[in-house]
């Protein structure tokens, strides 16, 4: 799998951010949702126009970034549970991203 590093970087900063915001207390639903949708939609054209696995590379990616753990969370009273709700929000995003035809999402 030989997927673009800009094109990984580029979804796996904005899923991040949106779990920081979420920690906040931000609404971020319907953000993920559209930001889900255009991945599926842009890798679908990146796979086509270079190599195949854009998305399940960003899927590791995000898979990777959530057990980095406390150490991304050490301005928190707790970094442990920061940790672990922004591992579970990290994950749940790399299932939706998997869970429909990017042709039709």
């Amino acid at each position: 799998m030989a997927a673009e590093e800009g094109f990984i970087q580029l979804y796996v900063r904005d899923f991040t951010n949106l779990a920081s915001k979420a920690e906040s207390g931000q609404e971020v639903e319907a953000a993920v949702t559209r930001r889900v949708r255009e991945a599926r939609q842009h890798a679908v054209i990146m796979d086509a126009r270079k190599e195949e696995g854009h998305l399940e590379a960003v899927c590791e990616r995000l898979k990777l970034e959530s057990r980095r753990g406390a150490d991304r969370c050490r301005s928190s009273d707790d970094p442990e549970a920061v940790a672990a709700r922004r591992e579970a929000f990290l994950l749940r995003v790399a299932d939706m991203l998997h869970q429909a035809d990017p042709i039709t999402a």
